[in-house]
Formats: C-alpha cells, sequence, structure tokens
C-alpha cells in the first residue's frame, strides 16, 4: 500500500504519468502554508500568493518570509472586521498597562482534506508489491483532513497553526508565534517560537509543483532499519529561529531545535541558512513589488541562491534495539531559476552521520535534486523532476537511487487542485530500512542486486481546502 501522511515524503504523491493514463486529471495534496483564512482576512484570492498551491508565487513568498503579513503596515491591507482587544492609548501607559491586540470578527480557521488513487501499470514493479499486488489503491482516496489557523496578535505579532488527521490518530504539523521587526528596521531581525521546519531556503518548503518537498528528506537512520522517528531536514521539530531579509535581496536564518530523540535531550541541534536573489521581486515585496505583467503574477526574470548547513544530534533505537547516539553534519545548497512562466530549481545536500547504523556505523548520504516546470495556464503546469539518493558506509557497499517524476498540476477552482503524476525508478543495490523511507519503492532481490528503470505508480490525487 502506498502510505499517506504530511510528515513523510513517501506519504505524498508518487509518480509519474505514462501515455496510457495520461488523459487521468489528478490530484495531489500537500499542505499549503497559505491557506483560506488568509484570503478572508485580506478579502483576496488564493491566487494573490499562490500559483497552485502550495506553491507560492514571488508575492506569495514574500508574505511568508514577512511573517504572513502584507508588505507596509499589514493592517492596512485586513479587509475583515476586528475587535480591539484594548485602546491605542494604552501603549503610551505600558509597562502599566497590557499593550494592545486585535481579534478577527470570524475565526481565523481553515479546513483542508486531501487523498489520492494509485495505479500500478506494471504488477511486478516495486510499487505494486508494496500495494500487495494490487492494480489500483483506493484506500487513500481521502486519506489527511486538516485545520489551518493564522492571524495576527497585532502589526508586528502573528501565528500559524496546522492540525492533521489521518488513520494514525492527530497530531501538530506546526505551531508557531512570529515576532516580527525586532531590531535593525522593517523585516531584519525576527524571531519565531514553536514547532517549525527550519528555514534552509529563500523558498518555502513544499516548492514543487509534483512532489511534496522541494528539498526531499532522506530519514537516514530509517533507511537503515531504526524503529524509532527519523530525524531529517525536512520535519518540523520544537525550538526557536531569528531570521530575516536585509535590502529586499539578502534573506538569513540561525536557529536550535531539540530534534528526534527516544528521550529528553538537549536542543542541541543547530543550523544556519543565507540565500541572495538576483532580478525579479525583492524579498520583502516592499519595493517593485508589483509583476511585470499583472496577468502572470508568478512570472519573472530571476537567480535565487540558497546555501546552509545543520548540525543534529539524535538518539534513535536501531534496528537491533540498541540506543544510539548519532551527530549529523549536513551541507546543502540549492539554485532556483526563473524566466517569465519557466522555472528551474536544482540542489543538493549532504548529511555525514556519525552512527546511522547498527554498530554505531557512519554514512554519508547524498540527496540531490531538479525541477524543470512550465505556467501554461494558470491552473495548468507540467513538471518533470529528477531526483537523485546515494548512501555510502563506513562498512559495507554504497547504493544508490534515482527517480524521476512527471506530471501537471491542475486547478478546477483556485481552492480546489487536481494533479497527476507517474514515477519511473531504478537502484543500485538497497539499505537495509528499504528505500521507502526517502520515498522510493523500488525493491531489489538482494541488498547488492540492481533494478533498471521501472514504472512504479501513476498517482491522481485531489486537495480542497474552504
Amino acid at each position: 500500500m502506498v502510505p499517506w501522511s504530511s510528515r513523510r515524503f513517501v506519504h505524498r504523491l508518487l509518480p509519474l504519468c505514462v501515455p496510457s493514463l495520461a488523459l487521468i486529471f489528478a490530484l495531489t495534496a500537500q499542505p499549503a502554508r497559505g491557506i483560506p483564512a488568509f484570503a478572508r482576512k485580506y478579502g483576496t484570492s488564493c491566487l494573490t500568493c499562490h500559483t497552485i498551491y502550495p506553491k507560492l508565487n514571488a508575492f506569495g513568498e514574500a508574505f511568508r518570509r514577512n511573517g504572513y503579513r502584507f508588505p507596509g503596515v499589514d493592517s492596512d491591507a485586513v479587509k475583515h472586521e476586528t475587535i480591539a482587544l484594548g485602546q491605542d492609548a494604552a501603549k503610551k501607559q505600558f509597562p502599566n498597562s497590557v499593550w494592545p491586540g486585535v481579534l478577527p470578527v470570524s475565526v481565523p480557521i481553515a479546513l483542508g482534506f486531501n487523498g489520492q488513487a494509485v495505479f500500478h501499470p506494471k504488477s511486478s514493479a516495486g510499487g505494486a508489491q508494496a500495494d500487495n499486488g494490487a492494480k489500483a489503491n483506493l484506500n487513500d482516496l481521502i486519506g489527511e483532513a486538516h485545520v489551518w489557523a493564522g492571524g495576527s496578535f497585532d502589526d508586528q505579532i502573528t501565528f500559524f497553526g496546522e492540525l492533521t488527521t489521518d488513520d494514525t490518530g492527530t497530531s501538530i504539523e506546526h505551531a508557531t508565534v512570529h515576532f516580527n521587526d525586532l531590531l535593525f528596521g522593517k523585516h531584519a531581525f525576527n524571531v519565531v517560537v514553536g514547532k517549525n521546519v527550519a528555514t534552509l531556503s529563500s523558498f518555502g518548503s513544499h516548492s514543487s509543483y509534483v512532489a511534496d518537498m522541494a528539498m526531499f528528506p532522506l530519514s537516514t537512520t530509517a533507511l537503515y532499519g531504526a524503529t524509532s522517528d527519523s530525524w531529517n531536514v525536512s520535519d518540523a521539530y520544537n525550538g526557536v529561529e531569528a531570521n530575516g531579509t536585509i535590502a529586499g535581496r539578502f534573506d538569513y536564518s540561525l536557529g536550535a531545535n531539540v530534534g528526534a530523540n527516544v528521550d529528553v535531550q538537549n536542543p542541541n541541534n543547530v543550523y544556519a541558512h543565507i540565500g541572495y536573489k538576483i532580478g525579479g521581486m525583492p524579498l520583502d515585496a516592499e519595493a517593485s513589488s508589483a509583476p511585470p505583467d499583472p496577468m502572470k503574477p508568478w512570472a519573472e526574470k530571476a537567480l535565487t541562491m540558497d546555501a546552509f548547513y545543520y548540525h543534529a544530534e539524535s538518539h534513535f533505537t536501531a534496528a537491533d534495539t540498541t540506543d544510539l547516539n548519532d551527530n549529523v553534519r549536513t551541507y546543502g545548497g540549492a539554485l532556483r531559476a526563473q524566466w517569465g512562466s519557466w522555472e528551474f530549481n536544482t540542489g543538493a545536500y549532504k548529511e555525514q552521520h556519525d552512527a546511522a547504523a547498527p554498530g554505531a556505523v557512519g554514512v554519508d548520504a547524498l540527496a540531490q535534486f531538479n525541477e524543470l516546470s512550465w505556467v501554461a495556464y494558470p491552473w495548468l503546469v507540467p513538471a518533470v523532476r529528477y531526483e537523485y539518493i546515494r548512501l555510502r558506509p563506513d562498512v559495507g557497499t554504497p547504493v544508490t537511487n534515482s527517480r524521476l517524476i512527471l506530471g501537471a498540476a491542475i486547478l478546477a477552482r483556485a481552492n480546489l487542485k487536481f494533479t497527476v503524476t507517474g514515477w519511473i525508478e531504478s537502484a543500485s543495490g538497497a539499505p537495509p530500512g528499504g528505500w521507502g523511507p526517502a520515498g522510493g519503492f523500488a525493491i531489489p532481490p538482494t541488498p547488492t542486486a540492481s533494478v533498471g528503470r521501472e514504472v512504479e505508480a501513476v498517482t491522481v490525487g485531489m486537495a480542497y481546502a474552504f
């Protein structure tokens, strides 16, 4: 069975459009950080910030970076009614009074659902084997329900949260409070507190049209059979982050979080990111924020470069039931080139694990991705994506996995999404935990055998929010 969960890449889209099913409209659901509650707050369409959600356009990315606030004075853009929690005069009386805030008349909550149908053209492929040989799997046609909350306490303090329910239960995906514009001018220094994904890019983590994560997670310890949660660069953890945008072109983040552990540990996970954008809309949309063509708000000519470092310490249970301490040093970078309606993303990161496998065996893990997309119409975006994984343990044989994802994202309405994707995969060997924890489906007959290119699945999915 193809699993579902917004916490794991494999729980999402699975892949590739083959000609025999090219007419199937598809739907794939991914958590969107711009939510219908924001559309109600500002009295605007979801397309103000999104192309095909959750993919953000340049203005939507600026809104996210600015702590879910419009450029300028955020409250000037708010269209719904608010209730004043105190008077402005109380600001002059602080600290002898409570600083005033606002409360929206309508509850700032949105709901969403997503799911998928999976088809296996080849019954002998790994994807079909994972689904017990079924040609079609409709078990997750509606696989998840989401409750999102997003809004403002005032012009400087904002919040975002997400609850997800699936057949395994309900969990907190995100819950953050954003303290914005604290030092050095507008957008220069902000602090985010709560459960959040580390900011390792200038763009949102769900910046792909045909995959869940633009920078997909490896979950290396799970690839080697760990039975407890596996740390990865794209998961959300409790922590604190400082970030900011300088002069509309340079952005950065610094953070610390608790990571993934089988017990209580000090928050020893730290990370840092820098990014720089040439051309196009400024990163904060404070100047020259209007797109060159109002009919194509996604289109710009720009080049954005990112680099990051992430040090993680995790205490996990290995396949042999021993508990290991794994120190991970991760280096990565990415580049986005945009030319009108065309967009190309490429990036890679390398994890150096001290003890990722039983016996405290170290592992070097490499993840690389490329995605080319074209906004053919405001409601139709075809895309092609290639991903590559290499695992090189200190003891044992290196293994690799590559997959090609072809597909298209389609908007039936601004808040109703269809996607069709297909997946072709090959592998040289496999780790003890199989390729599943990193989103793969190839199943070599032996750990050192190879699997040639095979069509794993065609996925038809649906996502809607209101």
